[in-house]
Formats: structure tokens, C-alpha cells, sequence
């Protein structure tokens, strides 16, 4: 408990320095927490003859996404700013204690066959308004890469379920995958797939309609 309430105060501390005037900005007036998944000893993801390791990329990928963020009017919490090994409860108590507006948890996938490519946001099954956050973040991703054809996905993970605010967990591309590597170590092309989650939850914001994901056809 002592661990949890020094978190908890340390991300107060965060919220403190970032306030926006209001009326400034598209996110003025929105607190986000931005979680950067795995740390520590948990790696995550890796694929490690080209140093691709999905503990550091979602790190080094939340500090340039909560800078764009805050570029916007947001206020921005990251649930972890070190290479720390911190338990998924600790992660959803700072989203819910703080009484954040959304929840964007930060990943990189894996699968075994490299010909798996592109960036894909998941939700909470049952959860409307994270479904739309997910349809307009994913249709922003998709605009930074042509070749993506993937579409939202339903994820029953727990930082999703147990936290109160629309929660989306983007997973940016595949370790195994060489299309999605070169994205993902390319400063540019990160910088692009930020801004585009910062697009869409300013679409979620304003109170867009999520455009419903196209029926897939590849195997018909």
C-alpha cells in the first residue's frame, strides 16, 4: 500500500505541471494517462538479432506520445517514466484514482510468422465509448500506413476492464515482422504513428462517430 499511495502521489505530482488554460487547445481540460506496458525484468515482445525490444520502444514511444499530447492542452500522467518492473494493478489504480479521462496503454506484438504486419487498437468488449476511441485511433493508424489492413480487435486484458475511463491498448506493429521493425525504428515514422493516436482520440473528443471497420475479404 505504501508503494501504490507513493505512486499515486508522484503522478498528482505530474498533473500539477502540465495544466493547460482552458479553451486553449483540442484536449484542454483532459487528463490522459499514457502507459508505457511491460518494464523491468518483463521485456515484453523482443526480437533481438535487430535489438528490437518492446519494453524500451513503449517507453521511449509514451515519452514522444505524452509530448504530443500535452502539445494539445492534454494533462499526462505516465504510469511508468523508468525501466521498472511495475504490476498491472498499480497501472489502472493511478488511471482511476486520478479520475483520468482516457487510458492508452502502449505495446508491440508478436507472432511467429514474419509476413504479420501492422498496427492494431483493442478494446474492452462491451465498453461504447472505448469502441469508438479504438475505431478513430485505428483509422488514424491506418493512414500512416497504407499497407495496414488490420482492423479493432476486442481485448478482455485487465488494464482495459478494470480501469473507468475509454481505454484503448495499441499494440504499434510486430517484432518478427521486418515491414513493421523499419517503422518502429525509424524516429519519423513513430513520430507519425503518435500523432496519429493523438488524432484520434481529438476525433473521440470532439465526439465523432467511430468509422466501422471494413469487412476483411483477404481470404474469400
Amino acid at each position: 500500500m505504501a508503494i501504490l499511495a507513493g505512486l499515486l502521489l508522484l503522478a498528482l505530482g505530474r498533473v500539477a505541471g502540465v495544466a493547460a488554460s482552458p479553451g486553449e487547445s483540442p484536449l484542454a481540460g483532459t487528463l490522459i494517462v499514457v502507459d508505457p506496458g511491460h518494464g523491468g525484468i518483463d521485456r515484453g515482445a523482443c526480437h533481438l538479432p535487430s535489438n528490437t525490444i518492446e519494453s524500451e520502444i513503449n517507453l521511449e514511444f509514451s515519452f514522444l506520445l505524452r509530448d504530443l499530447l500535452r502539445q494539445q492542452g492534454a494533462r499526462v500522467l505516465l504510469t511508468r517514466t523508468t525501466d521498472e518492473d511495475l504490476d498491472l494493478d498499480p497501472r489502472i489504480e493511478i488511471a482511476n484514482a486520478n479520475g483520468a479521462d482516457y487510458f492508452l496503454s502502449i505495446h508491440v506484438n508478436w507472432f511467429p510468422d514474419p509476413t504479420c504486419f501492422g498496427a492494431q487498437t483493442f478494446y474492452f468488449p462491451g465498453r461504447e465509448e472505448s469502441r469508438r476511441l479504438a475505431l478513430l485511433v485505428q483509422d488514424e493508424l491506418k493512414k500512416v500506413d497504407p499497407a495496414n489492413y488490420r482492423e479493432i480487435q476486442t481485448g478482455r486484458y485487465r488494464v482495459l476492464r478494470l480501469t473507468r475511463m475509454p481505454g484503448v491498448l495499441v499494440e504499434l506493429g510486430f517484432v518478427d515482422s521486418p515491414h513493421d521493425r523499419a517503422i518502429l525504428h525509424d524516429p519519423s515514422r513513430r513520430r507519425a504513428l503518435a500523432e496519429a493516436i493523438v488524432r484520434g482520440v481529438i476525433r473521440h473528443h470532439r465526439g465523432e462517430p467511430g468509422p466501422e471497420p471494413a469487412p476483411d475479404l483477404r481470404d474469400r
